[in-house]
């Protein structure tokens, strides 16, 4: 992801990954689908490098909540899902 004077270009992917969010959310797609769908997006974002970054750790926070139990990870998915709400918004007000 690079730096952008102006977030109207993100609209599309943001709101492919909203989608793939509220899917997941909904219980039609699966943590590993969500993580690859925003993956895939993410390139066609410009915004800055901490968004990048902040993104990577909530999915990789993702992947190891689908992967352990809830009770032997030290957090939630629902946790993690919430956080990536904030992140979407925070992108789209970037």
């Amino acid at each position: 992801m690079s730096v952008s004077v102006s977030s109207t270009g993100n609209a599309p992917a943001l709101a492919g990954m909203r989608a793939a969010l509220d899917q997941h959310l909904g219980g039609t797609l699966a943590a590993d689908v969500l993580v690859r769908n925003w993956r895939a997006a993410a390139p066609a974002l410009t915004l800055p490098p901490v968004f990048g970054q902040a993104m990577e750790e909530l999915l990789r926070r993702l992947e190891m909540s689908a992967v352990f139990a809830q009770d032997s990870c030290s957090f939630s998915g629902s946790a993690v899902t919430d956080q990536m709400k904030r992140w979407l918004e925070k992108a789209a007000a970037a």
